[in-house]
């Protein structure tokens, strides 16, 4: 393969150093994203997904040129090289990369390194991925939606994000009787009523095989168990669980693990949860709702009366 004998992002013209469009172009991108959050990986990813050339016919990005790029101080004008970026830019990154040298100081222990379901986007349900950036001083922390046609942003601090789930926790540890029992669905499979037909007919018959039907008969049980609503039970478990916890003083990971199954963001950092019954409680709302059930279902809910 050949060598480049200057620095992407430039070229020879009349014998002279000149800067190249194309990869001034792809310099602006990395380092934008670079800024934006997005990890050396992810931008080496992008940019080999979309075959953007590092020189003729070769692609070939990873963590280590996407860094080279990001330390070369030539953008900057340095050793007679025509200036592509700002010298502000190129400390805001260099700073960057320093700060994120230091995360093996990193509290991994941290309550917020353990919450293992997914933050949802509000814009488009994809999983979002948490993000720190020390040079922001009103809040480090901040969300990105992991879809890239989609990105949203929402800033919201660790501490903030525990709280809020705790005061939703607290709202129905003081009141289990939010959670909805939805009635058990008691229905058959047609594959079930199929499979009781069919044995039926075999003991009609004088001379059957014993050794088909016992085979019939365990198929019949198994479609009989798959029938089971475990919604009911799942709910009635998780109203087990918070009525015997106590009102939290501070995050519990524990408690959060038995009854959470997802986080939800709003785009103004309004957090809702939604708990392992399939129902979501919000900031806002005075009883937690559930989308798989109907509005009348929700008005027989036993605690819509009482205000936490």
């Amino acid at each position: 393969m050949k060598k480049r004998n200057v620095p992407f992002g430039y070229q020879y013209q009349n014998g002279l150093i000149t800067t190249h469009p194309q990869e001034v172009a792809v310099l602006h991108r990395v380092f934008s994203e670079y800024q934006n959050g997005l990890s050396l990986l992810e931008i080496a990813n992008r940019l080999n997904a979309e075959n953007v050339e590092y020189q003729p016919g070769v692609t070939g990005w990873n963590k280590s040129r996407i860094m080279r790029l990001i330390e070369d101080e030539r953008y900057t004008g340095k050793d007679n090289f025509p200036a592509i970026i700002y010298e502000e830019t190129h400390r805001a990154m260099i700073d960057m990369k320093a700060q994120k040298n230091t995360q093996h100081s990193t509290d991994r222990n941290h309550k917020i390194f353990h919450i293992d379901v997914p933050v949802i986007c509000p814009v488009c349900g994809s999983e979002m991925n948490r993000r720190h950036d020390s040079r922001f001083k009103k809040c480090q922390q901040r969300w990105i939606c992991s879809n890239k046609d989609c990105r949203t942003v929402i800033h919201k601090a660790d501490s903030d994000l525990l709280h809020d789930i705790t005061v939703l926790l607290n709202r129905v540890i003081v009141n289990p009787g939010l959670v909805q029992i939805p009635a058990e669905d008691e229905s058959i499979s047609v594959q079930t009523l199929k499979a009781e037909n069919e044995i039926a007919r075999t003991l009609d018959t004088i001379d059957y095989d014993k050794t088909a039907l016992r085979k019939k008969i365990l198929e019949c049980a198994s479609l009989k168990y798959a029938d089971i609503d475990s919604t009911p039970y799942i709910a009635n478990r998780l109203k087990a669980v918070l009525a015997d916890a106590e009102p939290l003083s501070a995050f519990s990971l524990p408690l959060f693990k038995r009854t959470v199954q997802a986080i939800r963001l709003e785009k103004d950092g309004t957090v809702a949860i939604t708990f392992v019954n399939n129902q979501t409680i919000r900031k806002d709302d005075e009883n937690a709702t559930d989308s798989n059930h109907s509005a009348e279902s929700s008005t027989e809910n036993p605690g819509e009366n009482q205000h936490s």
